[in-house]
């Protein structure tokens, strides 16, 4: 048996007019009418990737003579249709057309750049008549929004086929076909549209070496570019990373935020398990162990964080900084007891207004001249719901309330009084701060999930200064989102939103997306995810990839690629831009980033 017979398909029935039965698949192919006038490197990547089809690219030479009598008489038809044309839009259109293509001559003349006969046709497969036609509608669709058009030539996919295979012999039906498909491309545009003949990622500015795609190209990623030039899909500085444990995120992360510490940038990060310790303490960074409590360090509560610019004071917003702060409280007492009803929620916040009257503060309050001492701490609630309790003569609906809101704060001024009760004592270098609960990760999850949100809101009000680049690195954010808090995913959808107007981009880091799509908190996890420019993808396990998908587009080969990517690999979405790529280290670097997590 030869090796012919072996690969050869058992037979091909073209009796359909617009496809065609290969074997046991069912095809059809589509041939490309018609281009954009402009083009990106790499401009075909995108379609490559697509998983069911294969695309041939034929390229014919064109002499230079041909190509300028074939321009030289579209030009005298379009200067006729402009004398002949009485509408005004249609006579612009029609004079910029013969501008264009007089130039294009020009520019070919002196560049003396070859002109091919460009032909591309596009083979989709399917195992069902009705995949081919739902494949066929979903490619043309993709191809439609790059401004390609393609139809399957009717009574000539034979033809077509036959034209694409190098085996079959030129013959006169196959000439005719070719001479009518084609479309006259210089050789440069021809280049950059080839998926692997173009530059990789090379941002201006102060870039990081994140690593090296898969055709050796070196990424220069700047995660600040929006402030210097404009680019599609990249007008924040917002980063997800995803991937399993051991997969590379925490290097990953390590390498990116070293370059903004060369930056001078600002850097307040969020470390559940103490993996920045020793890179902190090399970059003369300040570590607070907020796990461990008490005098190692306290943040309050009840600490208001100023969100809202001058512009926004200045029309009369200022009262919204209070509001926000009663539902940041909100969201807490939701982490802190997921039991909690809404009926003791709404007594809390109104118990929690009186605690600020009584500390003088209220919508009206200029925030700005208070001190971290002038606020009240969780003490002087429970002090207002004492008070309150001596109040009622009468046994009351409210009275109950009151009296089961007395046992929920009870532990806050006891037992937990080291985390969440006092005045906040952070102090030193807020340049670089690392904020760390180890301590707790290992705890009650309602205790860690509180102290990491009241950690998450202190970490943000560090954020605010527009006078400078702030980078916000929050990891294991999945456990924000996973006890099916809306509130508490809706203050980390807010700092997604609102980090572009004070200059600050977030790096969140996840092992579980799934816990971004869960139902319950489905809306912020998208706003989440839509609100950052760009996603590094490591491996993750099937399920894990499935629920990524919910989030962020991806076609059906990254989706395979992602769950057997090794360590250190990754898919990064840079904006529009989407790279199948390798970060790499340094022996130096990897020493700077500590035994803590990496490589």
């Amino acid at each position: 048996m030869s090796i012919k017979s072996e690969l050869a398909p058992k037979g091909i029935d073209f009796s359909n007019n617009s496809s065609f039965v290969m074997s046991d698949k069912y095809c059809t192919i589509l041939t490309v009418v018609s281009y954009p006038r402009l083009i990106g490197e790499g401009y075909l990547s995108s379609l490559t990737s697509m998983p069911g089809i294969k695309i041939c690219i034929k390229h014919i030479p064109v002499p230079f003579s041909s190509l300028q009598r074939m321009i030289n008489k579209q030009v005298a038809d379009l200067r006729q249709k402009y004398m002949e044309e009485n509408d005004k839009t249609n006579k612009e259109r029609y004079r910029q057309d013969v501008e264009s293509l007089e130039y294009f001559v020009s520019q070919l003349a002196a560049s003396q750049t070859r002109i091919f006969d460009f032909q591309m046709h596009i083979l989709i497969t399917a195992d069902s008549f009705e995949e081919l036609n739902n494949r066929k509608i979903s490619v043309k669709n993709y191809m439609d929004a790059m401004n390609l058009r393609a139809i399957p030539l009717r009574f000539e996919q034979e033809k077509v086929l036959k034209s694409m295979l190098p085996i079959f012999p030129m013959t006169r039906d196959i000439a005719d076909l070719e001479s009518r498909i084609g479309t006259p491309i210089p050789s440069t545009t021809i280049a950059a549209m080839y998926p692997f003949v173009f530059d990789s990622i090379k941002d201006e500015g102060l870039s990081t070496l994140l690593g090296t795609d898969f055709s050796g190209g070196v990424i220069l990623f700047n995660q600040f570019l929006y402030q210097i030039r404009k680019e599609s899909n990249r007008n924040n500085a917002n980063l997800i990373i995803l991937g399993t444990s051991g997969s590379g995120k925490s290097t990953s992360a390590k390498l990116i935020l070293r370059g903004h510490i060369r930056n001078d940038y600002q850097i307040v990060a969020i470390d559940p398990e103490g993996e920045l310790e020793e890179m902190t303490s090399l970059y003369d960074g300040n570590f607070v162990d907020l796990g461990k409590g008490g005098e190692f360090g306290m943040i309050n509560p009840l600490e208001i964080v100023i969100d809202a610019d001058d512009d926004e004071i200045k029309q009369g917003l200022g009262y919204t900084v209070l509001t926000k702060s009663l539902q940041f409280l909100k969201a807490f007492m939701k982490y802190y007891d997921p039991s909690i009803t809404e009926d003791l929620l709404t007594l809390f916040s109104e118990v929690v207004q009186d605690t600020y009257k009584r500390f003088g503060i209220d919508f009206n309050t200029d925030f700005s001249r208070l001190s971290s001492t002038d606020y009240p701490t969780f003490s002087d609630v429970y002090a207002t719901i004492r008070g309150r309790l001596s109040q009622y003569m009468d046994k009351t609906n409210e009275q109950d309330i009151m009296e089961r809101l007395e046992i929920k704060i009870r532990p806050l001024t006891k037992e937990l009084k080291y985390y969440f009760d006092g005045h906040t004592t952070i102090t030193g270098n807020t340049h670089f701060i690392v904020f760390n609960i180890k301590e707790l990760m290992n705890s009650e999850v309602n205790i860690r999930n509180a102290l990491f949100f009241n950690v998450l809101k202190y970490a943000w009000s560090l954020c605010l200064d527009k006078n400078e680049n702030t980078v916000l690195c929050v990891d294991e954010a999945h456990v924000l989102l996973g006890a099916n808090n809306a509130l508490g995913a809706d203050f980390l959808a807010q700092v997604q939103r609102r980090a572009r107007k004070y200059n600050t981009g977030s790096i969140i880091i996840t092992q579980q997306p799934s816990d971004f799509c869960d139902p319950a908190v489905i809306t912020q996890g998208k706003a989440i995810f839509d609100n950052a420019s760009y996603y590094l993808v490591m491996g993750l396990k099937k399920q894990a990839v499935e629920d990524l998908s919910l989030l962020i587009d991806l076609n059906d080969n990254e989706k395979e690629s992602i769950k057997r990517y090794s360590q250190g690999e990754a898919l990064f979405v840079c904006g529009n831009r989407r790279v199948r790529m390798n970060v790499t280290v340094t022996p130096e670097e990897l020493e700077s980033f500590g035994e803590g997590g990496g490589l």
